[in-house]
């Protein structure tokens, strides 16, 4: 039963490939009309993303309509953030590094995922090698590492910082679930 399941036809991922390009691409034009480092690395994710969706393995079992939509919108997020107002060179400097950081996390985590990728959470393989043996979730603190930059260079953005904090724990809780799930027969 499972190698049927196994077997089945994958669409979504390339709709999640698309989406991610096209992430990509608005990502690029914010690093064009910004010139932060944070929108540069948010392109090479978005492009790397694309690349492994393609790849992506068919998932066991999947999340509901309304945490697909919370992902997507949190996916997004990144994408608003609002640019420096006046920063000094020190603050931009400690915002590119925490963008560094935050970016090798999700970079090491989107590998060490692979085939497993995915924006809403579904089960396909648990990974708990790599950078998951010490990091549960290390995509999301990444994530939230590169983005709390984004609050040192504008104060603004620290209520989409908050929405966005909010939407990872609700993905993180939601792919514990799934993923502590068995498949459907």
């Amino acid at each position: 039963m499972v190698l049927v399941f196994s077997m089945q036809l994958d669409r979504g991922k390339y709709f999640g490939s698309l989406l991610m390009v096209g992430f990509g691409v608005f990502a690029f034009y914010r690093w064009h009309q910004t010139q932060l480092l944070f929108f540069l690395l948010l392109v090479l994710r978005d492009f790397a993303a694309g690349y492994f969706f393609l790849r992506r393995s068919p998932a066991l079992v999947k999340s509901t309509l309304r945490t697909n939509l919370l992902a997507y919108i949190s996916a997004s997020m990144p994408l608003f953030y609002f640019s420096s107002i006046e920063a000094s060179r020190t603050v931009l400097f400690v915002s590119d590094i925490l963008a560094i950081i935050g970016f090798l996390l999700v970079s090491l985590a989107t590998i060490e995922l692979g085939a497993s990728i995915g924006i809403s959470p579904a089960k396909r393989r648990l990974v708990s090698t790599g950078i998951y043996r010490w990091i549960k979730h290390p995509m999301y603190a990444g994530y939230v590492i590169s983005e709390f930059g984004m609050t040192l260079v504008n104060p603004l953005n620290l209520f989409l910082f908050f929405i966005s904090l909010s939407l990872y724990c609700l993905r993180a809780r939601a792919e514990l679930k799934i993923l502590s799930s068995s498949p459907p027969d």
